[in-house]
């Protein structure tokens, strides 16, 4: 893993509050070996970014993911709440 990964990984598992760092990284974990240039750029610019609040309520479907990521990120996201049962949809 290269130095960006390294550090962004580390950015996913400390957030700050115990849940987010938990779901930050699981998601990070989950999805590490498919993320493209382009998505790691944007997880980093983007929903690094969030406040742990904020970020919670897109998991949960409640707000909707920045629209600066691509779909395909979104999907990524979705997939890993609808798998941790944090979303309805």
């Amino acid at each position: 893993m290269n130095k960006n990964l390294k550090q962004l990984k580390f950015r996913c598992e400390h957030r700050g509050m115990r849940e987010m760092d938990i779901l930050m990284g699981g998601f990070f974990n989950m999805y590490v070996d498919e993320f493209s240039e382009e998505e790691i750029s944007q997880i980093d610019k983007y929903i690094i970014p969030l406040s742990d609040n904020d970020l919670y309520k897109c998991f949960l479907g409640e707000i909707i993911w920045p629209n600066n990521i691509s779909d395909g990120l979104i999907n990524k996201l979705n997939i890993f709440s609808k798998k941790h049962g944090l979303t309805d949809s």
